[in-house]
């Protein structure tokens, strides 16, 4: 064997491995999905603030409050013509998720200027060693962060 085709050889076990490395990293990354808790109320009640005054309240009793929300399509805010106004008022809730997001909570309100039903999604992360942080997937900037438990 030439020096030309050994290297060869080389390259594709290299590639291979690779390859075998990326499916198993694939793999555990969906089991770990499956193996997550479903939420529970207690992962979701309380306040969630973000550092443009956006504000979440979320009650167990599946009602909520929203303040200065990115409304996620025109109607849905205080004006029918603009778009990417913000939502002040009460909602309701549900566990609920995004497509191709970590599990989370919908809120369902109705738009102020057009009496639509608009939806809003947090995607949740629970955290053992921070506080349980959200975003919204239509304005992923900036994230909730929940602070208190039982909101007033």
């Amino acid at each position: 064997m030439t020096d030309v085709p050994r290297r060869l050889v080389w390259w594709m076990v290299a590639a291979g491995g690779a390859l075998v490395a990326a499916l198993i990293s694939f793999l555990m990354d969906l089991t770990e999905e499956q193996t997550r808790a479903p939420l529970t109320v207690t992962d979701v009640e309380g306040v969630w603030s973000a550092s443009d005054g956006g504000r979440l309240t979320v009650r167990a009793d599946g009602s909520a409050e929203l303040e200065q929300v990115m409304e996620p399509e025109t109607g849905c805010g205080q004006s029918a013509e603009e778009v990417h106004l913000s939502y002040t008022g009460p909602a309701t809730w549900v566990f609920d998720t995004w497509p191709d997001e970590p599990p989370g909570i919908r809120f369902d309100y109705r738009g102020a200027s057009t009496g639509k039903t608009c939806k809003i999604y947090l995607s949740v992360s629970i955290s053992d060693e921070t506080s349980s942080v959200g975003f919204l997937p239509h304005d992923p900037e900036p994230s909730y962060i929940r602070g208190a438990t039982h909101p007033g």
